[in-house]
């Protein structure tokens, strides 16, 4: 095999490797926008904490709980926690008045959240079915989309020097 084929080969791995990237962070922000169309009142809504949580997590993810308030009923959206006797979980329970809506793993792919305790929001939601929300402009979910679009970016380089170099190799590989 000769050693441009080699750098093309490279160079067409490195560049599927860096689309992966791209394609997740255009996905994850098509999906954050498809979830607002359906989304038709918004509402403020508040930061009432941010937590580490002690087990099922790393020790440096943070979660984001908030609250949001529709016809004088109150939606506090919490992270999943199986054990039911969890802090969280004893904390912010249902009642007449309140509903818990629990989102799994990491609020918007992040271990930190962005969001700090206290700090107010724009909660979008369904009129027909106010448990269906999004936080407008999420600070969380659109970092994630960046990251893995500024990532994929900066990897697509790879394929490019190695296509360029492809040009100027000579010889044979392993002769």
């Amino acid at each position: 095999m000769s050693s441009r084929v080699l750098f093309l080969l490279i160079a067409g791995v490195s560049f599927v490797f860096a689309s992966i990237f791209l394609i997740i962070g255009i996905i994850y922000e098509k999906i954050y926008q498809n979830n607002m169309k359906d989304c038709d009142k918004e509402v403020e809504g508040e930061v009432l904490e941010v937590t580490k949580l002690n087990f099922g997590s790393r020790l440096t993810d943070t979660y984001v709980i908030y609250q949001y308030i529709v016809n004088n009923h109150k939606y506090i959206v919490k992270p999943y926690i199986l054990l039911k006797n969890a802090d969280i979980n004893l904390k912010y329970t249902d009642s007449e008045n309140v509903t818990c809506i629990t989102y799994m793993g990491r609020h918007g792919m992040s271990g930190q959240t962005k969001y700090r305790t206290g700090e107010d929001i724009i909660v979008k939601y369904n009129s027909n079915n106010p448990k269906r929300h999004e936080i407008l402009n999420d600070k969380d979910k659109i970092f994630a989309s960046k990251v893995f679009k500024i990532v994929g970016k900066i990897l697509m380089i790879l394929p490019l020097i190695f296509f360029i170099v492809s040009f100027f190799a000579k010889g044979q590989v392993g002769s």
